[in-house]
């Protein structure tokens, strides 16, 4: 019984490679997985904790100065619009505003504010923080990019109110940037202003200069008019001959009543007929001289007709010219009242605060995104691996 025994549990060859094989399987996964601890460490343990060496021991304290300000014009509200009378005391200018936006995060600011704060000297003030100081010798687009992320700006496209944020690595840096913002903001405004009232000056005292050219060529012609046909007024020369024909007529109807009347009594022997027929045809010839006189072409080749109708055009043309003359005035003056009742400013309600504690860099924040990307980028790294492995 013993020897069957020890037949029976002597190893094969066959058991000995399968001990071997999971020895050797079992000795990879332990491989495996102190690769994939080791790459762990490496990749989300050993940045996190350099990080937060970093955001705790060496970056700099970062404060903060906040403002909020509108574009607000002096304009009176429409009369009509009375839930606006009882709201507010001027008018939002939305274009303003957006024009203000671009131009915080412009270059044209950076180098205006720069040169009266020194903004370089003031973004590389700690020492030992390489990453978020500016940095020496930096390039203009270098410049304007750390700018940018010193310095966030927010609009309400609604209402035309502009927030912003600035940080600086001490408080009074910060209110300072802050400030010259707000100052330059304002100055712009102005000339935007300044620049919109001499555009409306001009453009009107254009309209009066050329209106009053047009009305001193149309006195010039009537002039010349006048002295070419030497008549100060054809319609006044018209209604003369108009009533000098009237005259005649009513001569002639009474002339003709008188003979017809002698006629009837006297008969035609009367010899008071041929007077009184040599009078009607006096009258009637005169009559056709003066209607030829009106009528027919005079010693120049034109009729007093024809340069009655003439002298007309050009009293059309002269009251036309009158009329624009007057109206360019009145809206030269207007755009005087205008220009000097409306006027653009900037209506500051949070004014810059000053910071009494340290809010950035978050560093609470900026580690927990830290950790966040390494291990999303531990964990694909981990899953090409197997990926790569199963399809071996």
């Amino acid at each position: 019984m013993s020897e069957a025994k020890a037949v029976r549990f002597t190893p094969t060859a066959s058991s000995v490679e399968v001990v071997q094989s999971k020895a050797a399987r079992k000795g990879r996964r332990k491989r495996r997985h102190l690769a994939i601890s080791l790459s762990f460490v490496l990749i989300v343990i050993v940045p996190f904790v350099v990080g937060a060496v970093y955001l705790f021991t060496v970056a700099a304290d970062q404060y903060h100065s906040d403002s909020a300000f509108a574009v607000r014009s002096e304009e009176a509200p429409n009369p009509l619009d009375v839930i606006g009378a009882f709201t507010q005391t001027g008018t939002s200018s939305a274009p303003d505003a957006e024009i203000l936006y671009d131009y915080i995060q412009s270059q044209a600011l950076v180098n205006e504010i720069d040169a009266e704060l020194d903004l370089r000297s003031i973004f590389n003030i700690p020492d030992g923080d390489p990453y978020f100081v500016l940095g020496e010798n930096k390039s203009v687009e270098a410049f304007l990019d750390y700018w940018r992320s010193m310095v966030s700006v927010a609009i309400d496209s609604n209402s035309g109110v502009i927030e912003f944020q600035v940080r600086a690595f001490r408080p009074e840096d910060a209110q300072r940037i802050a400030i010259s913002i707000i100052d330059k903001s304002a100055e712009l405004i102005e000339d935007l202003s300044r620049v919109a009232r001499e555009d409306a000056m001009r453009f009107t005292i254009q309209d009066v200069v050329k209106a009053e050219e047009r009305l001193k060529d149309m006195r010039r012609r009537i002039r010349e008019f006048r002295t070419q046909y030497r008549i100060i007024d054809p319609e006044a020369d018209v209604e003369s001959q108009v009533g000098i024909i009237s005259a005649l007529q009513a001569n002639l109807a009474e002339a003709l009543i008188e003979i017809e009347t002698i006629r009837s009594y006297s008969g035609a022997e009367d010899s008071r007929i041929p007077s009184i027929q040599r009078r009607i045809d006096a009258i009637r010839k005169q009559i056709s001289i003066e209607r030829d006189a009106v009528s027919n072409q005079s010693a120049d080749g034109k009729s007093l007709s024809t340069i009655l109708g003439e002298y007309e055009e050009l009293l059309v043309d002269l009251e036309f010219s009158q009329n624009a003359y007057t109206a360019a005035l009145a809206a030269e003056e207007t755009a005087r009242i205008e220009a000097n009742r409306r006027s653009r400013y900037l209506a500051v309600h949070i004014r810059p605060t000053l910071a009494e504690e340290s809010l950035y860099p978050q560093r609470n924040l900026l580690l927990l995104v830290l950790l966040a990307c390494c291990f999303a980028t531990w964990g694909v790294l981990v899953m090409v691996y197997y990926n790569v492995r199963d399809r071996r």
